[in-house]
């Protein structure tokens, strides 16, 4: 039994990891940047200036491809 709550713990603590658009860089260390839903929020990091990048737990990890996104329906 516990091997099995071991990975089902393992699984759902790991960081979730998404891409998100640069929309304004702050002066104060953070970056606002817009979720593919529409929404924005403010996270910590400077270190990408436009573009895409990948956020991690409210901080910028680093910079993402600007690829096209579409979505289906199935």
């Amino acid at each position: 039994m516990s091997n099995a709550l071991n990975r089902l713990s393992a699984v759902l603590s790991s960081k979730q990891r998404s891409i998100v658009k640069v929309v304004t860089v702050n002066t104060d260390g953070t970056t606002t940047v817009e979720h593919s839903d529409g929404s924005q929020s403010t996270v910590l990091g400077d270190s990408v200036t436009s573009g895409s990048a990948y956020i991690e737990d409210g901080r910028i990890v680093g910079a993402a491809p600007d690829l096209p996104y579409s979505e289906l329906e199935v």
